[in-house]
């Protein structure tokens, strides 16, 4: 559905929510969030601008409104436009779409982090045959596929890989980097001898294309023992250009990747943005020592993770960006902090 059909529609409701959703108000957030662009030095234009999408996102629900797809589809249309029509002259592009899936643009390549279209759980299944509503459009998937050299996913969780996109970057013959988890999970698929698995890294980094990646093996672990849990992959990914992204996915204890990561500033290695989840619940919480080790930019991920919020509620256990942000405030004194919306964008330097 296109911006013109949504603002013509009726008044909409969205289910459970007891609230009339007013056709257009995804383009009037839209339009307010243009005028307030993304910052670490975050305006009270850009607070508002925020927290008003994050109450239109709090309505139960809301993700099975066709108001919110449309606001949805065309944040990733705002996205394939910028990266078909031009490109940093230097440094980095970063993008965030659904969830913890993000998209880097840089002078001479694009790569994709844990990119995942919507909530759809199958991993064997596209969104319409799951009959599931929030997600890219069929063209959108196309494009996105064309425009992406490498896309690495942390690990095998459906919020975190997508089985669509996967299968269309396979199929033009792009770098889909995944853990050994995930490659076994996918063995049946005429693809997946495409499926990269890389080894863990010890020091030195190993070459994806055009891009250096250190990488750490470890999990997100489903009990405080640490005995079982889904084998969850680290990345540090320095582009061509010199400048270097970080994200641990959802690695729940941070004692194995503060050891690896004191290892790779001993070896010389900078961090300039961190992407993604910055929270731990199974284990040992150590971004203040990360933030002191790099000061980096933190863009944190995992917000509006619908799988995580139940039918009926308004927020369950899915992040606000507010929310989400305010999180990462409280434990960054040394490095800057910023939230991005479904199609926003930000640039980082060196």
């Amino acid at each position: 559905m296109d911006w013109k059909t949504c603002a013509a529609m009726s008044i909409l409701v969205v289910a459970g929510a007891g609230n009339e959703v007013r056709a257009g108000e995804g383009e009037d957030l839209w339009q307010a969030l243009m005028k307030a662009p993304p910052s670490v030095r975050q305006s009270d234009a850009r607070q508002r601008a925020l927290q008003d999408l994050d109450d239109w996102i709090g309505r139960p629900d809301s993700e099975q409104s066709p108001e919110l797809v449309a606001h949805y589809r065309n944040a990733v249309d705002h996205v394939l436009a910028m990266l078909e029509s031009e490109r940093p002259k230097k440094g980095l592009r970063y993008f965030q779409l659904y969830s913890s899936s993000a998209v880097f643009q840089t002078p001479s390549c694009v790569f994709a982090i844990d990119l995942d279209q919507g909530p759809n759980k199958g991993l064997h299944k596209t969104p319409e045959e799951e009959g599931t509503a929030f997600c890219m459009s069929d063209e959108q998937v196309a494009r996105l596929a064309d425009l992406i050299d490498y896309s690495f996913h942390t690990h095998e969780h459906s919020d975190h890989i997508d089985y669509e996109l996967t299968q269309a970057l396979l199929e033009r013959g792009k770098t889909v980097v995944v853990t050994g988890s995930n490659k076994e999970l996918w063995a049946r698929e005429p693809s997946a001898d495409g499926l990269l698995a890389l080894r863990q890294t010890i020091g030195r980094p190993r070459r994806v294309g055009d891009l250096k990646v250190h990488v750490l093996w470890d999990h997100q672990w489903n009990n405080e023992e640490h005995s079982s849990g889904t084998p969850c992959n680290a990345y540090v990914i320095t582009t061509p250009e010199g400048v270097t992204v970080a994200t641990k996915g959802d690695i729940n204890c941070a004692l194995r990747l503060y050891g690896w990561l004191n290892m790779l500033v001993e070896g010389g290695t900078a961090i300039d943005l961190v992407a993604g989840s910055t929270i731990y619940w199974r284990g040992v919480n150590l971004t203040r020592q990360i933030d002191a080790l790099f000061a980096p930019t933190w863009a944190p991920g995992h917000c509006w993770e619908f799988e995580h919020r139940p039918s009926g509620e308004a927020k369950g256990n899915a992040s606000p960006f507010l929310y989400s942000l305010s999180t990462i405030d409280r434990a960054v004194t040394q490095g800057d902090s910023v939230v991005l919306s479904w199609g926003e964008h930000l640039d980082i330097r060196k």
